[in-house]
Parts: structure tokens; sequence; C-alpha cells
């Protein structure tokens, strides 16, 4: 999939879209438990530590490019209350699982590295080429139907979702 994007996801447009949500955030959690009445979970965007991740050298495939650009700046997403829930796991968690379970099969044969997921179990994987898949169930084992051309577009969705739940309670589909 070629894809024409705005945005490049470098350092800035990261920092950008973390502090853009971190921002909409706070409104959402001063008033989070008088309007759903339970107390919200942790929401939030984590940067990237100045330690590098540990990685198991040549256990497993270099995650795509875009993933490790993503890493440098952000290093998990927590968003449990927006919607059904929001999580980009961190590089750690992500290079474990690609370890333990091995890469996900994508459309045409092509192979993908589980990087998020929502509340209920739906998982999202990113091919070498950079197309973002989501699982149509809760499962590694079944299929993967492409979302997005690449992870900026997935990042601006996921940013619009979490502004719009916050605006009217309405999450989106992601």
């Amino acid at each position: 999939m070629n894809h024409m994007n705005a945005h490049t996801l470098d350092q800035a447009w990261l920092t950008s879209w973390r502090n853009d949500i971190n921002r909409a955030l706070t409104s959402l959690l001063t008033t989070f438990e008088a309007t759903y009445g339970y107390p919200p979970g942790e929401n939030r965007i984590a940067p990237a530590g100045d330690r590098p991740s540990a990685r198991e050298s040549n256990s497993h495939p270099d995650p795509p490019a875009t993933l490790t650009v993503f890493y440098r700046t952000i290093h998990e997403v927590l968003l449990p209350d927006i919607g059904n829930g929001y999580f980009v796991h961190p590089l750690d968690h992500v290079l474990n699982e690609l370890t333990k379970q091995g890469p996900v099969c994508l459309p045409e044969s092509t192979q993908g590295v589980v990087f998020g997921s929502d509340g209920g179990g739906i998982l999202y994987a990113i091919s070498q080429g950079g197309t973002i898949y989501r699982s149509r169930v809760a499962s590694r084992d079944f299929d993967f139907a492409p979302l997005t051309p690449d992870l900026t577009d997935f990042l601006d969705q996921l940013r619009h979702a979490t502004i719009r739940f916050i605006a009217n309670g309405q999450p989106g589909w992601l």
C-alpha cells in the first residue's frame, strides 16, 4: 500500500501527538468518576525513558522501522477508559511476545508484529512494510484485516477516537 501522509513520524510529531492526547485526558480525568460512577484507570501516554530497552539479540526479526521510531519517543499508551480501551504495549513486551510466540500471519502471506490491543482483546499488528492490521477476533490465530496504511494514520485515528470519546462518549471504531 502506498500512502502519502502529510505527517512524518518523527520525534517532534510524536511529542505533539502525545501532548495533544494527554492534554485532552486532563479534562476527562477531572470529571470521570462523577460521570461514570467509578474511578478512572491509569490513562496516559508515557514518554520513552532515558535507558534503551532490553533486546534479545538475534532471537527474532527486527521490528518494522516505524515502530522503532515510535519507541524512541513513546514508551507505551494506556487508555483503558477510552471506549473499550486502547493500548500500545511497551517495546520490551512486544519483543518478548515476538520471541515467545513469533510473528502473526497477515494477509498475502505477510508476517506482522503485534504491538497493541483494545480492551476487548482485539490485536493491532504492523507489517514490515508499515501497514497496520486489526484482528477480526480476540486472537493471534485468526484473520487480520488491513486497518490503516501506516502507523502515523493509526495514531491519528487513535487521537481522534480519544478526543471524540472525551467530547461525546462515542469512541468510534479503531
